[in-house]
């Protein structure tokens, strides 16, 4: 075992714990922002989570204002992802708009019950919390153990 595969392990656990944090909370549709999120760069000095940049969306929610200028066909597809359906595709282009129209003037429910007041689901806190504290424990021990056997050569 090596210090960089502790870190690459870890943070793929941190990865693992942060979607189903998001999963739990209802937040699934298309699975495309779970798999944006990946582990890079790990050496023995450290290592990245990277994701969407958009990802803070999943704890705060999203804040009124501007939008992409295709938000309505982003929440047909993602309306698609969840199942959801109308009668016509005019009633389904009506809704898209007017949720569109909605977020853009209010933001998101999340961001209006919570984000907006700088509260957030917990979908990286305690997942955060928990990989410190396993780094911290398996990495104490790996260098403890190697400690251990420059003692144990020095003494041979």
């Amino acid at each position: 075992m090596t210090t960089d595969r502790i870190i690459w392990e870890e943070l793929e656990q941190l990865r693992r714990d942060i979607i189903e944090a998001s999963r739990k909370a209802g937040q699934e549709a298309s699975g495309d922002t779970y798999a944006a999120i990946a582990v890079e760069a790990v050496s023995i000095s450290g290592g990245q989570l990277t994701g969407p940049g958009y990802i803070g969306v999943l704890a705060r929610g999203r804040r009124p204002g501007k939008v992409p200028y295709n938000f309505a066909a982003i929440i047909k597809e993602w309306a698609a992802y969840k199942g959801i359906s109308f009668g016509s595709e005019e009633e389904f282009d009506r809704w898209a708009n007017a949720v569109a129209w909605k977020i853009r003037r209010d933001g998101t429910s999340l961001w209006q019950d919570a984000g907006s007041m700088g509260l957030e689901q917990d979908i990286f806190y305690t997942p955060i919390r928990d990989f410190t504290t396993r780094i911290s424990k398996r990495l104490a021990g790996f260098y403890e153990t190697q400690i251990v056997k420059q003692i144990d050569n020095l003494w041979q």
